[in-house]
């Protein structure tokens, strides 16, 4: 039997209920992060997560992403072929790590590895956790690159590309997997404006085209007000 809890709207993807986040100081003293933190996230929006500096947004991201253990509450998840929502908040690595595979994620840095070429980058995800044809790969890596007007720079180790460049490649890498929900932490971040809009478009671009779920955590206004569909804004926990 599921918890009445559980039953989340189906039209919801991701639902945070009541998050609780800490960490111990120096001094070993509970320092509270997030606090009662709880709202939805709709299938296909673009939803933009804001706040001020030292508010917790990253640390939000990284629990929603199953990186951090949270101190209570509930992340639930419901994306394609769950029969059931599945809450991640306490879930084992093995069963976070098939969850992991229904979503991407476009680090503020791109995070890409410096001894492979771009290509290389791009199709890691699916030679580590997928059983596509190796033949199939270079087709899939070209597609994605195209996506995001990166296959010139294919061959390119990531110390030759820009900054702007590195943040596409992360999203070809992020999208390689038809993933149903993006997350992008602060992608507009280190950009000129006029790159930062590029950026913008090629988010708003990627979302109809892929028809995904956009998680992105921003402190840029006018990045925020191109893309948004939704904003949620955390205030700082007073401690």
């Amino acid at each position: 039997m599921h918890d009445s809890r559980d039953q989340i709207n189906d039209d919801c993807v991701i639902s945070i209920q009541h998050l609780r986040k800490c960490f111990r100081n120096k001094l070993d003293e509970e320092v509270v992060v997030l606090d009662d933190v709880t709202f939805d996230v709709y299938r296909g929006e673009t939803i933009i997560i804001m706040g001020g500096s030292g508010c917790g947004k990253s640390t939000l991201l990284n629990c929603v992403i199953g990186e951090y253990r949270v101190n209570g509450g509930r992340i639930l998840y419901r994306t394609k072929n769950m029969p059931e929502p599945v809450d991640i908040a306490g879930m084992g690595e093995a069963e976070m790590n098939e969850v992991r595979k229904r979503f991407g994620i476009l680090f503020q840095s791109g995070a890409l590895f410096n001894s492979m070429t771009l290509a290389e980058n791009v199709a890691l995800p699916l030679r580590e956790h997928s059983y596509v044809d190796p033949s199939i790969v270079d087709i899939v890596v070209t597609l994605k690159l195209q996506q995001v007007h990166m296959l010139q720079h294919r061959d390119k180790m990531p110390s030759q590309l820009s900054g702007g460049q590195k943040k596409r490649a992360g999203l070809a890498r992020a999208t390689v997997m038809d993933p149903e929900i993006l997350f992008y932490d602060e992608p507009s971040a280190g950009l000129d404006p006029v790159t930062s809009a590029a950026i913008d478009e090629l988010i708003m671009d990627l979302s109809k085209k892929l028809n995904v779920t956009s998680v992105v955590v921003t402190h840029d206004m006018n990045s925020a007000f191109r893309i948004a569909d939704r904003m949620v804004m955390l205030e700082r926990v007073a401690c």
